[in-house]
Formats: C-alpha cells, sequence, structure tokens
C-alpha cells in the first residue's frame, strides 16, 4: 500500500473504532465486527476501498485473538463450581453436535455448502470462526452473516428469557469478568494490555504470537495462526506463570474491526442477494438452536442445584457479551456463567478442525458426479 492508502486504512478504522464505542453503550451486539463488516461491504460493493489488506495483517489479527481467547481460562472458576461443573460441560458439548446436526439439515435443505452451513451455526467463538473460515474451505461472508444473526437474536432473547426464568432468590456469588486472571478491568480504556506496564504486557503478548504460529506450524494444526497461540496462552493462563498479556479495550475493540473489514471487503452483489434469500432458512434453524439449547438447560437444572436462570445463561448459544452483561445486571452467577462460556468458546475452537475433517466424508458424500461431456 502506498502512503494515501495507509492514511485512509487509518482514518476508517479510526471512524469505525469510534462508533461502534457508541453503539456499545446502547448494548447493541458485537458493534466492532458487525458495524465494520457492513461498512466494508459497502465500501467493496461501491468500488470506493482504498486497498485490501495485507495478508500479515490478517495472520497477526488471528494470532492476537488466540492470544485474547487463550486468556479467557480460569481455572480457580472452573474449580470452585466443583462437581457440578461436569454435567454443565457435558451440554456444552452437546451444544455442539446440536449445531452441527442442525447445520447438517440446513445445509440439506437450504443447499449451502456444509463447512459454511457448519461454521454458521457453531455456537459460540464467532470471532474466531469468522477469522478462519477461508482456512477451512468455508465462505467467511456467509459465514459471519450466520454467525452474527445468531448473536444478534441471542443477545436480544436472553435478558427476557434469563428475567422469565429467575425466581428471584439469590446469594452473594462473587464477581469474575472474562479474562479476569490476566486482565485487570479497572485499567483506562486507552490501555491496550490488561496491565500498567504496557510494554512488558505488550511484548509477552508479540512473543505469545510467534511461538505459537511457530508451534502450530511446526505440529501441522489448522489455522496455526489463530489454535497455537491459542493454545500457548491457555497453558500459560492456567499455571498462573504470568499476567497481563491479554489485548483489551481499544487494542481487542481494534482486533474485532480488523476482522469485520477483511470479511466485510469481499462481499458481491450476488452475494448479498443470495444471504437475503436465506434470511428465513437461517432464522428457521438459529431458533431451533436455541430452542434445544434452552431444553437441554432446563433439563440439566433438575441434575445440579442452580438456578435454572444461571443455567440458561451459561449455555446460551453464543453472545456472550450481551449475555455477561444480563448476567451483571441480575447478581447472577458469574463465576459459572463465566467460567462456562468461556470454555465452551475455547473447546468450539479447538474443535474446529475435527469438526471439518469430521464432516468431510458427509461433504464429498453429498457432491453430485461430475457428468461426462462428450469431447469433438
Amino acid at each position: 500500500m502506498n502512503r494515501w492508502q495507509v492514511v485512509s486504512w487509518v482514518a476508517l478504522l479510526m471512524a469505525v473504532l469510534g462508533v461502534a464505542e457508541c453503539l456499545e453503550r446502547t448494548r447493541f451486539p458485537a458493534p466492532q465486527m458487525i458495524l465494520a463488516i457492513a461498512v466494508g461491504a459497502g465500501l467493496a460493493l461501491a468500488g470506493r476501498l482504498p486497498a485490501p489488506l495485507p495478508r500479515e495483517v490478517s495472520l497477526g489479527v488471528q494470532a492476537m485473538l488466540g492470544v485474547l481467547m487463550g486468556s479467557y481460562l480460569e481455572v480457580s472458576l472452573l474449580s470452585s463450581i466443583g462437581w457440578q461443573l461436569l454435567p454443565v460441560l457435558a451440554v456444552t458439548v452437546a451444544t455442539v453436535l446440536v449445531s452441527i446436526g442442525i447445520a447438517m439439515v440446513f445445509a440439506r435443505v437450504a443447499k449451502v455448502e456444509l463447512p459454511t452451513a457448519t461454521l454458521g451455526l457453531l455456537a459460540g467463538g464467532s470471532a474466531a470462526v469468522v477469522a478462519v473460515a477461508d482456512d477451512l474451505d468455508a465462505d467467511p461472508r456467509r459465514v459471519a452473516f450466520m454467525q452474527y444473526l445468531r448473536v444478534a437474536m441471542v443477545a436480544l432473547t436472553a435478558p427476557a428469557l434469563a428475567v422469565l426464568l429467575d425466581d428471584g432468590d439469590r446469594t452473594d456469588y462473587g464477581t469474575a469478568t472474562l479474562g479476569g486472571a490476566v486482565t485487570n478491568p479497572d485499567l483506562p480504556h486507552w490501555m491496550i494490555v490488561g496491565r500498567g506496564d504496557q510494554v512488558a504486557g505488550l511484548s509477552i503478548a508479540i512473543v505469545l504470537c510467534l511461538l505459537g504460529m511457530r508451534a502450530g506450524r511446526w505440529l501441522r494444526l489448522p489455522s496455526p495462526a489463530l489454535i497455537g497461540p491459542m493454545v500457548l496462552t491457555a497453558l500459560l493462563t492456567a499455571f498462573g506463570v504470568s499476567h497481563g498479556y491479554a489485548p483489551t479495550n481499544l487494542f481487542k475493540e481494534l482486533l474485532f474491526v480488523l476482522i469485520g473489514f477483511e470479511v466485510g471487503t469481499r462481499f458481491t452483489r450476488a452475494v448479498v442477494v443470495e444471504m437475503a434469500r436465506m434470511i428465513p432458512g437461517m432464522t428457521a434453524a438459529i431458533v431451533a438452536l436455541s430452542a434445544v439449547v434452552a431444553a437441554l438447560a432446563c433439563g440439566l437444572a433438575y441434575l445440579v442445584d442452580l438456578e435454572l436462570s444461571d443455567l440458561y445463561l451459561a449455555t446460551t448459544p453464543g453472545g456472550i457479551n450481551a449475555v455477561l452483561a444480563t448476567a451483571e445486571g441480575m447478581d447472577a452467577n458469574m463465576p459459572l456463567i463465566t467460567s462456562v462460556q468461556s470454555a465452551r468458546l475455547l473447546l468450539m475452537v479447538l474443535l474446529l478442525p475435527l469438526i471439518m475433517r469430521a464432516i468431510r466424508p458427509i461433504r464429498g458424500a453429498a457432491r453430485p458426479e461430475p457428468v461426462p461431456v462428450a469431447v469433438g
């Protein structure tokens, strides 16, 4: 990119960050990603993009996103819940299976490629799923559309359903924040990593990115730029070796904006028309997914001595930021909700390669055989 294109991209990123900050105060779901996708798609369709983002930027964003997600693992919260955590995590695994089952039905009915349908309907880790869709042979535009339609629906319905299921009998469960093991939530908003010493925290994050990507390539992991740093950071977080290295505040928001722009700039008119046609089927699939997960939460309430509203918020199919905001306003069981939601996010990302490998035979079997064409 030339100097003018760099300046244009910086101005565009700052403008989207500013508007997204205003939207976030109204509890708009995933404003950075959704707004960047919309603006990027609009510029692409109008032919006004400054220049494509370099591939190195995409890899760096994936690696930092891996560090961010790896920092969500908090062993102390998981252990504080005790044996009741096991059936809750079993429901989390069941949610993965339900997502895949509904995706297979949706792919057949809506005539969408199975990898795209599967990634689009996976319940959790939307930013990571969108970031690695290309590497997993899926269409990132359709995946992003399905993922954030699901996030929006969960964000809109979770507060009302949680209040409806709440019996009002609350105890003091203590506080918990996503990534609280390595991030100080009291830091000013302009700080970019979760500790006072910004240089040290950012240096650790960069080292984790470089080592994680190298380890991911050496182990031949799919999407090594994301999964390598995530696994390495999760291990570091679990053992409590260091703290304050997770991207936070403006830096975290910038990562989501960059992912959104990378996806949004690929939109074409044909894709927009096709996705408009798919909205009824997508909505039906997301409603079915949410209903099954809610039913699993209701069944789980008979097995463990936990509030039904807390179990619902802990097992919702995505919308983690909206769920945590709702839980905090209700004085809900934040350790349970935070730990289960973050554990599911990590589980979803780690299972992505296995899921895509498992559906590959099904995908191949579903493809029609090529029709021979006579030559001459």
